[in-house]
């Protein structure tokens, strides 16, 4: 344990992480008058209404987008499967699908990567494929 702590690394990331915490901890919480909540109560839910078509928009692009990316963390799987598939599976004739997985599998990550740099689009209401 004294090697661990003589690491200037691991030595600078608990003195960050105990500075975090003594921040965070500290910090002022947000009181509103009951006043001012009143007056800007109706104010509050017209805009509600107003951005409610824009956030359901959101939401379901998004979800599409996020749904897209799950099924790539799921294809990344097919890569040892279709190792399995090529070597085990060979004399069952499993070798053309373990081929194939093989190529789904080396292409998830690289869809991944695609499919979370254009997240951010989604979220701003850009319709994607997928």
């Amino acid at each position: 344990m004294e090697f661990l702590l003589k690491s200037s690394f691991i030595r600078r990331f608990f003195i960050i992480t105990a500075l975090a915490a003594v921040m965070s901890a500290a910090s002022p919480q947000a009181r509103g008058e009951p006043v001012t909540m009143i007056i800007l109560a109706p104010l509050a839910l017209k805009a509600a209404n107003m951005a409610s078509p824009h956030i359901i928009e959101w939401m379901t692009n998004s979800g599409a987008q996020l749904l897209t990316i799950g099924r790539d963390i799921v294809d990344i799987f097919c890569l040892p499967l279709g190792v399995i598939q090529c070597t085990a599976g060979a004399p069952f004739g499993l070798f053309s699908n373990g081929l194939g997985n093989i190529g789904a599998g080396c292409a998830a990550p690289f869809k991944l990567v695609v499919d979370v740099l254009l997240l951010p689009l989604a979220f701003f209401g850009f319709k994607l494929g997928g």
